[in-house]
């Protein structure tokens, strides 16, 4: 009886997912359905080879074959659900098999993933399915079982074991980043981030921003440069979270690839933003560390730039707007 539970359960949690990824996070809709099949046996059955997870899958959806199931595991990395571990790694050391298995990918948490995108299913369902509704719980426990394999102190643990500088390359899109920035960040956690500022504040983004500050996290936000599209939304951000944002940009624009992400002695991400020979790959590889040393010397190289850079504060933003912009009349700022 609990088995048949457990399977209506993880097939409403696909349904609600499949959803989701329809709702604008999917570049190929018809990927949606074995994306959030993959995603979610994956976390459940880590650490497990492809035939593992496509086996599972088959119970809960007959006849699915291998090739939607490849077609969604590369959909998920497309939008950032995950990030994949680059081969740099030597995958033949027995104790890294046994930790990671074949499948060499870093998901995103389901927690932040459903909390931030739910609400969305109203535009799907005329009255919200009990089975769906009723799913906080479902990724609560989840959730607990990521956190169990993929949170940074257990990530921290189990690469101490296999090696020794406890770091991982990856390649990932942007989305990635800011959803282990918002799992993660707290009250009082302190956030340091590179970008270059091209597509930074992005409608798509922007959720992201501000959750983590609505989290009374800290942010240190450094540009790679300075535009009217971004002084339009850091205008909205520093009205409405001013003593958790500080953003500045470089004098000069060469490090216009180099990206930084750092929350608190948890991790730390050092990478670079490639030119991708198509839309339908990610846009990133780096190395995520999660070493305290490691940690401490990336922050360092981030505060010497933060030391030559200029500050952005409200009054330039404000003297940088066109007479009639008023941030104040709306809680978004307005386009022109």
């Amino acid at each position: 009886m609990s088995e048949n539970i457990s399977s209506i359960q993880d097939l409403s949690a696909i349904d609600a997912l499949t959803h989701i990824f329809n709702l604008g996070l999917s570049q190929k809709p018809q990927t949606a359905l074995g994306a959030a099949a993959y995603y979610i046996d994956y976390i459940k059955y880590f650490p497990a080879n492809f035939e593992k997870i496509l086996k599972e899958v088959k119970e809960e959806i007959p006849k699915f074959s291998g090739s939607r199931l490849r077609l969604g595991r590369r959909q998920l990395l497309i939008d950032g659900m995950t990030a994949q571990i680059l081969s740099l790694i030597d995958y033949e050391n027995p104790i890294f098999k046994k930790m990671f298995g074949r499948e060499m990918l870093l998901p995103a948490d389901p927690k932040t993933i459903w909390e931030t995108y739910k609400n969305r299913l109203d535009k799907v369902y005329m009255s919200m399915p009990e089975s769906v509704s009723g799913l906080d719980a479902y990724f609560n426990n989840l959730s607990q079982t990521y956190n169990e394999n993929f949170s940074p102190e257990n990530m921290y643990e189990k690469l101490g074991q296999c090696m020794e500088e406890r770091s991982i390359p990856v390649n990932y899109s942007a989305p990635w980043v800011l959803y282990n920035l918002l799992n993660n960040a707290k009250d009082g956690s302190n956030i340091v981030l590179m970008i270059s500022g091209t597509g930074t504040f992005d409608a798509i983004h922007r959720s992201y921003y501000e959750s983590i500050l609505e989290k009374k996290a800290n942010i240190e936000m450094l540009l790679g440069r300075r535009d009217q599209k971004q002084l339009n939304y850091i205008g909205y951000l520093k009205e409405t979270y001013d003593k958790n944002l500080h953003v500045r940009y470089t004098p000069t624009e060469n490090r216009g690839t180099y990206r930084i992400a750092i929350l608190d002695d948890l991790f730390a991400l050092d990478a670079r933003k490639m030119l991708p020979q198509t839309k339908r790959e990610p846009s990133h590889i780096g190395t995520l560390y999660y070493d305290k040393d490691c940690i401490a010397d990336i922050k360092n190289n981030f505060d010497d730039m933060w030391t030559i850079s200029h500050e952005i504060n409200i009054n330039e933003i404000k003297d940088f707007k066109p007479p009639w912009w008023n941030p104040l009349k709306s809680r978004r700022p307005l386009r022109w």
